[in-house]
């Protein structure tokens, strides 16, 4: 099943019981809120695909921006730990579950693959070559966690799965957003281009089942709408 498009998901959202557009106090005024600023940020990085040739680099980031509309939530939890109850609350649901599964096993098993094989997104590795003494045991960890993600797949730990390479990304996400990398340079190719086609493929997969099921339980965005005059709400249908 190919992914939708921000416009054919944004059509989904207007069009859904729940969507509001106009200030009301409303339930679901914090799921409204998420899609709002991730649809946004997804239409950014459509934008950066469609080039010729498209720029990697800035959809990956702005995919990944996306991402964390989506998924980051108000609390001491770490973004780790936050990203694998996403995960986990995404696949509970079975229509979910199959497609997602579907899009790893298939459409992105060999870009997935890339990004296991790849140290240079496998955060230990570079714990260990900026300080010796930190992370001695990478090249073990690194083995054992390609091996734990394929057993994984064969078994549709779909969570685990997602787990495991958003991990990986997060450590790519790093390297771009905090001037670890160059605009377009060579080095980085074989991490940033199968990275910007998983995020592709997922992040309006994860939009979709949030549409789908508005009750999921995603939680309060991290950084909310603060209205100065009346009451506070997380969706004001302007932001």
């Amino acid at each position: 099943m190919r992914p939708k498009s921000a416009a054919e998901l944004r059509k989904a959202w207007t069009g859904a019981r729940f969507y509001t557009g106009r200030p009301s106090n409303h339930p679901h005024d914090q799921i409204n809120l998420r899609l709002a600023r991730a649809l946004g940020w997804l239409e950014r990085a459509e934008q950066e695909t469609r080039k010729d040739p498209p720029d990697a680099d800035a959809a990956f980031m702005f995919y990944w921006i996306a991402f964390d509309a989506l998924s980051s939530q108000l609390g001491n939890v770490s973004s780790d730990d936050q990203r694998r109850q996403y995960f986990r609350r995404m696949v509970v649901f079975a229509d979910a579950k199959s497609v997602i599964y579907g899009a790893v096993w298939s459409v992105l098993r060999d870009d997935i693959g890339n990004i296991l094989e790849n140290r240079y997104v496998f955060q230990p590795f570079w714990d260990n070559r900026n300080d010796p003494s930190k992370a001695r045991d990478w090249n073990r960890k690194f083995d054992d966690t390609r091996e734990q993600v394929e057993q994984a797949l064969r078994e549709t730990r779909t969570s685990d799965v997602l787990i495991e390479l958003f991990w990986r990304l997060n450590t790519l996400r790093n390297q771009l957003f905090h001037g670890g990398a160059k605009w377009k340079g060579s080095k980085n190719r074989p991490q940033v281009e199968p990275g910007a086609k998983i995020m592709a493929t997922l992040v309006p997969h994860f939009i979709d089942v949030m549409i789908r099921h508005p009750d999921g339980g995603w939680g309060a965005p991290r950084y909310p709408v603060v209205q100065e005059i009346g009451p506070q709400s997380g969706w004001t249908g302007s932001e």
